[in-house]
């Protein structure tokens, strides 16, 4: 059970740091983006295709053959391109949609379109192997009664440093508050001089940062796939509803939350076997609370559309 316990703070760190990405991205647009999936794995994707090494062929096609980049460059370069994409799709696509006034409905059905399409983009350019990155074996050691590598802890203390910041940020910095003016009310936001176009395109650009960051984490603990977003999508929506969709503090712990009952519910005697239904224990999790706290832990229930 402690090891379990362990191995679902990591998923939780994952599902947190994406959780927080999709939260704020909520509150400030109000969409919600199932294509939040794909920029988790293109974090991961680039990562890989710039730290591999030169003559491996991770790509399907040999003239994108890797870079053989150093690791820690590799993720900072990945990490803005996630950036870059984000706020290309809220400029060339999102904001139009706004400006003409497209209903809630309709943007959520291009991003599923979205999803589905960089999904199989991904499966042409990286193929649907399962690939891992260029780095060296590591035992397992004990950190605070919790058996993991070096490197995942230090996935650990990463993940729980940016929220920290994050936190931070939201609460004490200029943009941060006006993040959360814009995300209260678009018009009182405008009114008072905050230029709500400029934020929303911040927001896309941290957003998606965020969410090719915590692709990258999870592929340190685990490996890199095309689909790894769309499969890890479940959880994120779990921890988002769980903490208050719209509300980064809570998405924080929502997603830490559910990663934690994930992972726990492994040693279950009932899930003995069936260790690959553990993702049904979110979805209940989602379910429960939507029926009887529909705006989550921190949640307010006007934020609830």
């Amino acid at each position: 059970m402690i090891e379990q316990f362990g191995n679902g703070l990591l998923l939780g760190i994952i599902i947190s740091v994406a959780s927080v990405a999709l939260s704020l991205l909520y509150g400030v647009t109000r969409i919600v983006n199932f294509a939040h999936g794909e920029i988790i794995a293109l974090g991961a994707i680039m990562t890989l295709f710039f730290s591999n090494p030169i003559d491996s062929r991770v790509l399907f096609l040999d003239r994108y053959s890797p870079l053989g980049m150093n690791f820690a460059f590799s993720i900072i370069i990945s990490i803005i391109i996630c950036g870059i994409f984000g706020g290309l799709l809220e400029i060339f696509l999102f904001k139009p949609l706004r400006k003409s006034e497209v209903g809630n409905i309709a943007v959520l059905v291009v991003t599923i379109g979205l999803s589905i399409f960089f999904r199989h983009i991904y499966l042409l350019f990286a193929t649907g192997k399962v690939q891992n990155f260029p780095l060296e074996l590591e035992r397992r050691q004990t950190y605070l009664f919790f058996d993991m590598t070096p490197r995942n802890f230090q996935v650990l203390i990463a993940g729980l440093s940016v929220m920290i910041f994050i936190g931070l940020f939201l609460s004490y910095t200029k943009i941060g508050k006006a993040m959360r003016a814009v995300r209260d009310s678009n018009e009182l936001a405008n009114i008072s001089g905050i230029n709500s176009d400029n934020i929303i395109l911040f927001t896309w650009v941290s957003s998606s940062m965020l969410a090719g960051l915590a692709g990258i984490f999870q592929a340190i603990i685990n490996d890199v796939r095309y689909n790894m977003g769309f499969l890890i999508l479940l959880l994120i929506f779990a921890g988002t509803v769980l903490g208050g969709i719209g509300t980064s503090f809570g998405a924080m712990v929502g997603g830490l939350l559910i990663g934690i009952f994930v992972q726990v519910s492994v040693a279950l005697p009932f899930m003995e076997g069936h260790t690959e239904a553990k993702n049904a224990v979110a979805l209940a999790i989602m379910i429960l609370i939507l029926l009887f706290r529909p705006q989550g832990i921190f949640g307010q229930k006007e934020r609830i559309s």
